[in-house]
């Protein structure tokens, strides 16, 4: 089976991850403690592993995989926003998890029934 394009909504907060593909809208949720109250993330490794696995179960079996377009939607009480360094390091966990696309959602926490595919990049920030 080939499969051009799939994309995966990931909302994470502190303690709780929620990852949707945006096509089917199936989704599996994990509860975790990712940060503390300075810092969304304070360890990388966990949530990277975590979302791979979370992501593998949701992906549809495929040989060949063109385009995997991850919108993050982080959400943390305390930080109102996130600096380019977070942002960087979110976008390189999105890229190891093999998104050529990456982009943010941020604010209030969203669901991939809220998004409209076909209209992303102008939901979202790049």
């Amino acid at each position: 089976m080939i499969n051009l394009k799939e994309y995966f909504l990931i909302n994470i907060s502190p303690n709780h991850v929620r990852v949707e593909n945006l096509k089917t809208h199936e989704f599996r949720e994990k509860g975790l403690e990712f940060g503390n109250k300075r810092l969304l993330i304070t360890d990388m490794n966990v949530p990277e592993s975590t979302l791979r696995q979370l992501i593998a179960e949701l992906s549809s079996p495929s040989f060949i995989r063109l385009s995997r377009t991850i919108i993050i939607n982080p959400f943390h009480p305390h930080i109102l926003a996130f600096s380019e360094v977070e942002k960087m390091a979110f976008r390189d966990m999105a890229e190891h998890l093999g998104a050529r696309i990456v982009l943010f959602k941020f604010g209030e926490t969203v669901t991939g029934r809220q998004l409209n595919i076909s209209s992303l990049r102008s939901q979202t920030e790049v």
